[in-house]
C-alpha cells in the first residue's frame, strides 16, 4: 500500500530525513518513534503530500505523490497533531476543498452542505435548549 523510496527532506544544510526507505502492506501497522527533530512529522507531511520533499519517490497503492497526489490524497486519512492545517481557509472554502478532492459535483455538493448545516444547526440548538428550553422550539428539536 505504502512505498518509500530513498526519501530525503532538507532544511537548507540540515537533513530532517536521510535515505527512508520502507514498505507498508495492506494491513500492517506501523508507528515512528524518535526525539524531537527526528523527521517523523517531515515523513508524514511527506506521505500525505502537505511537504515537498528533496529526493526519494513516495507511492501509495502504486500512485506517486507528485506525479499523481489527488489519488493518493483519496486513498489516506491525516489527521494533524495542529488542527490548524487549513487555517487560511474559510469553513466553506474548505468543504469546496474536501469536495473537490473527492469528485463532488457542485449539484450534490451543495445538496450536502445545506443538509448538514441544517443537521449541524438543529444540534445546536439542542445543545443549548437543554439549558434554556425556551429559546428553541419543538420542532427543531424533534428533528433531530
Amino acid at each position: 500500500m505504502l512505498t518509500i523510496q530513498h526519501l530525503t527532506k532538507r532544511y537548507g544544510e540540515k537533513k530532517a530525513v536521510d535515505d527512508l526507505s520502507l514498505h507498508i502492506a495492506p494491513g500492517e501497522i506501523y508507528g515512528f518513534i524518535g526525539h524531537n527533530g527526528a523527521g517523523k512529522t517531515t515523513t508524514l507531511k511527506s506521505v500525505v503530500g502537505i511537504l515537498q520533499f528533496d529526493e526519494g519517490e513516495i507511492t501509495i497503492d502504486g500512485h506517486s505523490v507528485k506525479a499523481d497526489p489527488l489519488t493518493c490524497k483519496r486513498e489516506l486519512a491525516y489527521i494533524p497533531d495542529n488542527p490548524d492545517l487549513y487555517d487560511f481557509m474559510t469553513g466553506i472554502q474548505f468543504l469546496n476543498f474536501v469536495a473537490d478532492i473527492f469528485e463532488v459535483g457542485a449539484k450534490e455538493r451543495q445538496e450536502c452542505i445545506r443538509k448538514y448545516a441544517d443537521m449541524f444547526e438543529s444540534f445546536c440548538c439542542y445543545l443549548s435548549c437543554s439549558s434554556q428550553k425556551s429559546k428553541c422550539n419543538s420542532s427543531e428539536i424533534d428533528s433531530l
